[in-house]
């Protein structure tokens, strides 16, 4: 018989909550098992131990050693294979272990590589979600919504587009229903694999990869009768790292930081196996090899494919902007650009001279930013007009976009032009100072000739925004009241409406009107928009549809995520062109729809005739006079939007006119066919495209976080800094590949121009109200709080010590 002394001792830690950062139990009831021999007993039996002794369900179970901290010891605990290594590292560490039961399924693993880095490659800067389709009010915005953005995929036949394309989750089971061919399908879902008698394999590899699934789906040892003196079949380990690695090729390619825990974790989980954090090492290598191998020959074609844009699409533009790196004498990606001749003529025939500009990160294992600029048609949806692909987002790479921008819409030095960003968001990435110094850029360099309008929407920044940001902002300017103001001075449409509610603010808190009037009130408030334009938006929600609508090919590699957003504005183009032509309309669908909301509320005003269609219209304290000949209104907003305002309706009504004739030619259906008048001309694939006798590029170096944070430039350390090289397609399409030149590989080509943007103050007239200064407030350091989880399970516990019911719930001592 068995001494109690041989006996692993378990303490049980259940009824509490993971947190992270760092990774703690919090408020746990703690109890020990001593008294049974745990290696008597399986997987199974020991859960149902785990079950009677903590009364509650246990199925996501970790264990740990008790020296070692949660963040670096903690082990998942799903098989029999994780159960021995339990035993054999309770044995081996003094006898105790601990045993956590996780009731709320928290994503632990994920927590530990944000926290500690353990993954490979988590030095990767451009790994920030996005939060572009995230609207921080319930205010109305004024842009196409995003469920008629749906895209599809156009590029899954295409076998070199989509070798590198994240496929189906390892569990879906696509194949179910096909038949078992005398052939191997080597596409057939892994735990679905048979052998069959007589079934033909490509390569011996093959035949192995098969057997290695289906003894793993059935848990089945294999073994093998010598059957031919010449020949003995030799299949070595069952699992091995490349068997691991071909299975997480999908994840890895979506997430190639994948930590290694969490992998070994996945494998368990998943396949009911025990393997060690070195084959998860091998596997990840392996399948970040082979994908690496298949990277260079993807950015290999980039040259190639811009020729067959140049090639199909007459008057395109295509620039493809490289690296070269001295010592090895090779070349780096660095940026692409295209904008199609269809697009920008009909932009400049159809659209309103109003653009957004926004960016929004590449995912998986192409690492990037795509920069997009997005018109808005007569219909007030989107209309893509440029886009381009760039390593890092910076000063240099937002002056070079905008300045190949304005080359090809023939902006000059942007008369006329508003360009729309939402400059103020991820104040944490210095977006904000990027914006402002190409604002300085362009005031330098375009005379103030237009007009820029660094959009409101993210100075009320949501929760989901970073915590430097949040902090500035939402902390000490919180509340619904301070919202509420805040959008009231976005959307004032006069100077003298704009000086009433920032008086309100300054009597609130003059700190609050001092952070808005440092952010320069002419670029986000209604008061000092330019008319005529017929645009009064205070949000670029035309760029966030967009983003929106990518979303799904921002996964995949760079060619195939250019040729997925070709193809969509290429069908939208044409789609867009045949219901416009099929409405029996003279002004647009979603302009008559703001026109019959506004019918309904111009019956509560009065209106009084002073003149030859002049107006006065009257509610209760508020008065505006109306010149339906001028078609101008006091309150400005048929001046900025183009669209009879309420006022307006008010006293069309009393003259018995149609609405629809005082609405701006910019929103009727010849100028929405003009938008889509031209067509994208079909590309042809892969296959076909022609060659160019340029270096190819190789991918860019992956950027490692170096110090406190990154850099406004982005640019990540090397021994031997890249050389940037500018290289151009020609300018022309050609049917034989354009001529070699130096540009590219050995001279500096000529200095091309620098991108600007600029920004129009207004009138003279027009004066900012002063800046009230004060004297910086003092207050005391604020004390580090933990999560809003620990804040609340503490109060409903009542923990003494640990805040009452009377004190503030989000401080405890």
């Amino acid at each position: 018989m068995v001494s109690s002394d041989d006996h692993l001792k378990v303490d049980v830690y259940y009824n509490g909550t993971f947190v992270p950062k760092p990774l703690l139990y919090f408020d746990p009831d703690i109890t020990t098992i001593s008294d049974v021999d745990l290696r008597e007993l399986d997987f199974e039996a020991f859960m149902e131990l785990l079950s009677k002794v903590t009364r509650m369900s246990c199925v996501d179970v970790y264990f740990c050693v008790p020296d070692e901290s949660l963040g670096e010891g903690i082990h998942s605990l799903y098989n029999d294979g994780d159960y021995k290594e339990f035993l054999e590292m309770g044995y081996n560490n003094g006898k105790r272990m601990k045993v956590y039961v996780d009731q709320y399924n928290e994503p632990i693993f994920d927590w530990i590589a944000a926290d500690d880095g353990e993954e490979e490659g988590s030095e990767d800067l451009d790994c920030e979600e996005d939060e572009d389709s995230v609207f921080p009010d319930p205010e109305s915005v004024d842009h196409e919504e995003d469920v008629e953005l749906d895209a599809n995929n156009h590029t899954t036949t295409d076998q070199f587009l989509n070798n590198l394309c994240p496929s189906a989750p390892l569990n879906e089971d696509k194949h179910d229903d096909l038949p078992q061919y005398p052939i191997h399908n080597e596409k057939q879902a892994w735990d679905k694999m048979e052998p069959i008698l007589g079934m033909r394999f490509s390569n011996p590899s093959e035949l192995k990869h098969l057997l290695s699934n289906y003894a793993v789906a059935h848990g089945y040892d294999l073994w093998f009768e010598k059957n031919d003196a010449n020949r003995e079949f030799k299949l070595g380990a069952i699992v091995t790292y490349k068997w691991i690695g071909k299975h997480f090729m999908t994840e890895i390619i979506e997430r190639p930081k994948l930590s290694l825990r969490k992998m070994k974790a996945q494998v368990s989980k998943k396949f009911n196996l025990n393997v060690s954090v070195h084959q998860c090492r091998n596997a990840k290598k392996f399948a970040l090899q082979d994908v690496e191998g298949n990277l260079i020959q993807h950015y290999g074609k980039l040259w190639s494919y811009g020729a067959e844009i140049m090639r199909s699409n007459p008057g395109s533009t295509v620039r493809v902007d490289v690296d070269l790196v001295p010592d090895s004498n090779s070349t780096l990606f660095s940026k692409f650009y295209v904008c199609f001749k269809a697009v920008k003529d009909g932009w400049q025939l159809g659209c309103r001279k109003v653009i957004g500009l926004d960016g929004c990160f590449l995912k998986g294992i192409v690492k990037g930013e795509v920069l997009s600029a997005i018109g808005r048609d007569a219909n007030n949806h989107i209309y893509p007009l440029a886009w381009a692909v760039v390593c890092v987002e910076s000063k240099d790479t937002w002056k070079w976009f905008i300045d190949l921008l304005m080359d090809d819409i023939d902006g000059g030095l942007g008369a006329g032009l508003t360009l729309l960003s939402d400059g103020h968001k991820r104040e944490r990435n210095e977006r904000e100072s990027i914006w402002r110094e190409v604002v300085r850029q362009w005031e330098r360099e375009r005379k103030n000739k237009a007009e820029m309008l660094v959009i409101f929407r993210r100075l009320w920044l949501p929760e989901s925004a970073p915590g430097d940001a949040r902090l500035m902002v939402r902390k000490r300017f919180s509340g619904d009241h301070y919202r509420k103001l805040f959008w009231r001075v976005v959307k004032a449409s006069t100077e003298e409406t704009f000086k009433v509610v920032m008086g309100e603010i300054t009597s609130l808190d003059v700190h609050a009107y001092n952070y808005l009037m440092e952010r320069d009130p002419t670029t986000w408030s209604r008061a000092f928009f330019r008319e005529g334009m017929d645009c009064a938006a205070v949000e670029n929600g035309v760029s966030e549809s967009f983003n929106s609508a990518i979303r799904g090919f921002r996964r995949k590699p760079l060619i195939t995520t250019l040729e997925e957003i070709r193809l969509f504005v290429m069908d939208r183009i044409n789609t867009q062109r045949n219901k416009g032509m099929e409405w029996d309309l003279h002004i647009c669908p979603a302009i008559r729809k703001k026109l019959e909301k506004m019918k309904v509320a111009q019956r509560f005003w009065m209106v009084t005739a002073c003149g030859y269609q002049k107006f006065e219209v009257r509610m209760c304290d508020s008065a505006y006079g109306v010149d339906l000949l001028a078609r101008r209104c006091a309150c400005r907003m048929w001046q900025l939007t183009g669209i009879p305002c309420v006022h307006a309706m008010a006293a069309i009504a009393n003259m018995n006119q149609d609405a629809e004739a005082f609405v701006s030619s910019s929103f009727t259906k010849e100028a929405f066919l003009r938008c889509y008048q031209y067509n994208i001309n079909p590309v042809n694939g892969s296959d076909m495209w022609p060659d160019v006798p340029y270096d190819k590029p190789l991918p860019p170096k992956r950027r490692r976080l170096l110090g406190a944070g990154p850099s406004s430039t982005g640019a990540g350390p090397s021994s031997t800094p890249p050389v940037a090289k500018t290289t151009p397609l020609p300018a022309t399409a050609t049917t034989t590949p354009p001529p070699v030149t130096a540009t590219a590989t050995t001279t500096q080509p000529p200095a091309t121009a620098t991108a600007t943007t600029t920004a129009t103050p207004p009138a003279a007239t027009r004066q900012n109200p002063p800046v009230v200064r004060v004297a910086p407030r003092q207050t005391p350091p604020r004390q580090r709080k933990p999560s809003e989880r620990i804040s609340k399970i503490a109060l409903r516990k009542k923990i003494p010590g640990v805040g009452s019911s009377q004190e503030d719930p989000s401080v405890l001592d």
